[in-house]
Order: structure tokens, then C-alpha cells, then sequence
């Protein structure tokens, strides 16, 4: 049996373990911090009267396409499942006024952002031809779906998930676009895909990332701090509280930490993982009474740069077991690439500029601020070829996958993770 450690105790790293040990691997995760999951990590917030309540660090839901990576594997853990049923009201603000979100086809049809020829030509979305070469997002987008969507609806529409503009984000960010280009188109590909559906599990996101610790051998607290190679083979792995030797190592870190204990064994990897981005997050949640009509919770994007850094909040819907019964627990996020207005720096100016969108919003009676340093890697324009000159550098038995490698969201990673290790092992 060959003994593996991976470096990282955040969902990519604890999947890799998972998959690893079902291979047959003697497994150990280090994780720095004092509890496992990294951003997926479903946190206790109470009510005001100690009332049950939770808040989410990373993703409010998952998006789960049958017979996917992440349904195969929430499967495997067990986990109890609910839908988030039918959504309330979806918008987007711009030019000072909020209009229908233009996330499905109902809210294309009304925006008032697009003029009738713009939307007949998103009709010729399947009749589009591939591109040869890379692209950024707002071309990808430009290209099937007109100039007009790219202009007046994508930058709101990206800036709401990854916190930056669509020309500085790469193709690698979201590999389910070019998969569906190659099925057909974003229509006719998506129709072949099939449908997919938010779920959430009992006891929040976070429940995925504890099933996973705790069916592995997790050491907490335990930051490496080098990596030096056996005469052997193999690889010797060091921190304050121990010293351990495995036949591989796995980089589960963001880019920051794994090149630091990179710069002696590759150099040249340690430089590229330390020049990929990293975006700031702030996120404030706060609980306010219930305003008829958004029971089902409600969803805001904002065109920047209008927001002044505001990006856009989200709520559950009243019933939501994370949440305090009879209260809407609103999530806002801001920054990211863009930078905040000074106005911004403290709840009272938030709360103004939300209800420049939301007037109706109630005074907050509870809020609590997450600040999401490092939150999610910028996968910029030709990250692809960084990728591949990453993988390229590192010398046998050490690896390197998590957001930056795959994608940032949870099935991009499920899907990365179980590849690649099935690649390992076959190899």
C-alpha cells in the first residue's frame, strides 16, 4: 500500500483523500487550521434568543447534475438532501433601477436591457460556430450570444459568482461551457447534458467537507513547513509537531502556501502557482423581518460599477433550516476585483446602498461580517498554458490540483478530482 499526505484540508484536498483511499492509499491530511473544509464549511450562527441558526462561508447550495461527479459522490456519503423548491424574485440592478434577472429565459425576454434585435439574436445561439483559439469569457459570450448580452448583461451577471469583470476571467474558470460548446452549443448542449438541480444538505454545505474528515485521518493545527526528497524516492514531509515520509504528496493549498514549500524542490512551479490571483471577498449576513413577497428568498445582481464594490445579496427562503425561524437571513458580498467605496466599510452603508436597489429591505435586527481573504483563485486568460507548465515542473511524487487547477466551483472540483485520480491509479 503506498502512503500519501495531502497538503490541505479544504474540499479539494479532503475529495482527494476520499478518492485515494478508496483506491487502497494509506492516507493523511494536514490541515493549518483548527477545522477542516476551507471555505465549504457550514458555520453555527444563533438567533438573538440563542434560536438554532447557521451561516454559510462558501457556497450557498450545489448544483448537482445526475450521474455527475458530485452526485456520484454525495451518494457515497449518505448525505440527506433537500431542494431549494420554487425561487422568489430574481433581479438585476442597473442604470439605477432593478429589472427581472436575465438568468433564465423569461428575464431575457423582459430586460429592458437588450433591444429586440439583441434578443432575436440570441435565437442564433445554436447555429454558432466554435473559436480555434482561447478566449476570455466576455468573448466566449460575445461570440454565442451577441455583443449585447456580453455588454449590457454579462458583467453583472459574472460579477455576481466571481468577483471579477468577464475579460479578465479565462475559459478554465468554468470548463462546463467549453463542454457544452462541444455538445452542441449552450442549447443544444445543455438539453444533451441534461438538467441539474440545487440541492442543499441536511445541515448545510459544510455537511459534504465533515462526512469527508471524518472518514479520514485528519491532523489539525498542522501547517508543513518543507518538502525535501528521500534518496529513495519519495518524499519527507515537515512541520512543528512532526515529521512524516510518504511515497507522493499532494498540493491541496492555494498558491501562495504551496509555493513557499516549493521554491527549493521546483522553482519554476513555486514562481507560477505565486503569480495566479487571489480575490478578497467581503461578506456581510444579516437578519431582518420578512417582507411579503420574498418568502422564497430573493437574489440581487448589480451592473458594476455601480454597486461602488457592491456586488449583490442573496437571501434563504423563510423555512430554510440554517436560518431563524420567521426572519430573512440575507447574504451580501462585495469586492473581489473591483475596488469598495469607503462608504462600504461598515454595515450602516451597506444596508444605504442595498436599499437603493431594495427599498423595502427592513432594518437588520442581527448582522455579522465574514470577511473571505484569498477566497477563490482569478483564473485569468491563457491560465490554461500556467497550468500545464505547473504540472510540467513538479518532479515525480508530488501533485497539485484544487480551484486553480480545475475550476472554482464544487462540481468543476468533484468532477477534476475523481479524474485525476483515476488517472493516478490507472497509471
Amino acid at each position: 500500500m503506498r502512503r500519501v499526505i495531502v497538503l490541505g484540508g479544504g474540499f479539494s484536498g479532503l475529495l482527494a483523500a476520499w478518492r485515494l483511499h478508496q483506491r487502497g492509499f494509506e492516507v493523511q491530511v494536514w490541515e493549518a487550521s483548527d477545522a477542516p473544509g476551507g471555505w465549504a464549511r457550514t458555520l453555527p450562527w444563533p438567533g438573538l434568543r440563542g434560536e438554532p441558526g447557521f451561516l454559510e462561508l462558501g457556497p450557498q447550495s450545489l448544483r448537482v447534475a445526475r450521474g455527475g461527479a458530485l452526485d456520484r459522490l454525495l451518494a457515497e456519503l449518505g448525505l440527506d438532501l433537500r431542494g431549494s423548491g420554487p425561487k422568489g424574485p430574481r433581479w438585476l440592478g442597473k442604470g439605477g433601477k432593478r429589472h427581472p434577472s436575465p438568468a433564465s429565459l423569461t428575464g431575457l425576454i423582459r430586460t429592458p436591457d437588450l433591444g429586440w434585435m439583441e434578443k432575436l439574436r440570441l435565437l442564433a445561439e445554436p447555429f454558432v460556430s466554435r473559436a480555434p483559439g482561447s478566449e476570455d469569457l466576455r468573448a466566449f459570450f460575445a461570440r454565442r450570444l451577441g455583443e449585447g448580452f456580453a455588454r449590457e448583461l454579462l458583467p453583472a451577471l459574472v460579477a455576481g459568482v466571481f468577483a471579477a469583470p468577464p475579460e479578465r476571467i479565462g475559459m478554465e474558470t468554468l470548463p462546463r461551457l467549453k463542454a457544452l460548446e462541444a455538445r452542441g452549443g449552450l442549447l443544444i448542449g445543455g438539453l444533451r447534458a441534461g438538467p441539474e438541480w440545487t440541492r442543499v444538505p441536511a445541515g448545510g454545505v459544510g455537511a459534504v467537507t465533515a462526512a469527508l474528515a471524518a472518514r479520514l485521518d485528519v491532523r489539525l493545527d498542522r501547517t508543513a513547513t518543507s518538502l525535501a526528497p528521500l534518496p529513495g524516492g519519495g518524499w519527507r514531509v515537515e512541520s512543528a509537531e512532526a515529521s512524516e515520509e510518504a511515497d507522493a504528496v499532494v498540493l491541496a493549498l492555494p498558491g501562495g502556501p504551496a509555493a513557499v514549500l516549493l521554491r527549493a524542490a521546483a522553482p519554476e512551479a513555486a514562481g507560477l502557482l505565486e503569480a495566479i490571483p487571489r480575490l478578497d471577498l467581503r461578506v456581510w449576513h444579516s437578519r431582518h423581518p420578512l417582507w411579503p413577497g420574498w418568502e422564497r428568498g430573493f437574489g440581487l445582481l448589480i451592473h458594476p460599477p455601480e454597486g461602488g464594490g457592491l456586488l449583490g445579496a442573496v437571501s434563504f427562503a423563510i423555512g430554510d433550516p440554517r436560518g431563524v425561524p420567521g426572519l430573512m437571513q440575507v447574504r451580501t458580498y462585495l469586492g473581489g476585483a473591483y475596488p469598495v467605496a469607503s462608504a462600504l466599510d461598515a454595515w450602516p452603508g451597506v444596508l444605504a446602498a442595498l436599499r437603493r436597489w431594495l427599498p423595502e429591505l427592513p432594518e437588520a435586527v442581527q448582522v455579522r461580517e465574514e470577511p473571505c481573504p484569498g477566497a477563490f483563485p482569478l483564473l485569468e486568460p491563457g491560465h490554461g498554458a500556467r497550468g500545464a507548465r505547473i504540472l510540467g515542473a513538479l518532479p515525480p511524487g508530488l501533485h497539485w490540483l484544487g480551484p486553480a487547477r480545475f475550476g472554482p466551483g464544487l462540481p468543476d472540483l468533484a468532477e477534476g478530482v475523481e479524474a485525476w485520480a483515476a488517472g493516478l491509479t490507472s497509471g
